[in-house]
């Protein structure tokens, strides 16, 4: 059995970043794709503490350093090839 097939495909998710970066540049795609990510992060997690819900503020700031830092990552490396 093959364990490729178990990963998944982000082709068409790394050719759409690959083409934003080249037409207009790392700094546009980190001011606006992730820093339209973190508001809306940033907007959950206001909402969540006046709602002193502090387990679900936990995980969305755990989810917001797994994505954003996925995004920023990926935004770099596709930048440099």
């Amino acid at each position: 059995m093959n364990l490729d097939s178990l990963a998944p495909n982000l082709d068409l998710i790394a050719n759409i970043i690959k083409w934003y970066i080249q037409k207009y540049g790392l700094l546009s795609y980190t001011i606006i794709i992730v820093g339209s990510i973190y508001f809306i992060c940033i907007k959950a997690l206001l909402i969540n503490i006046r709602n002193k819900q502090y387990d679900r503020v936990l995980m969305i700031i755990i989810l917001m350093l797994i994505v954003l830092g996925g995004l920023i990552g990926f935004g770099i490396e596709s930048s440099l090839n």
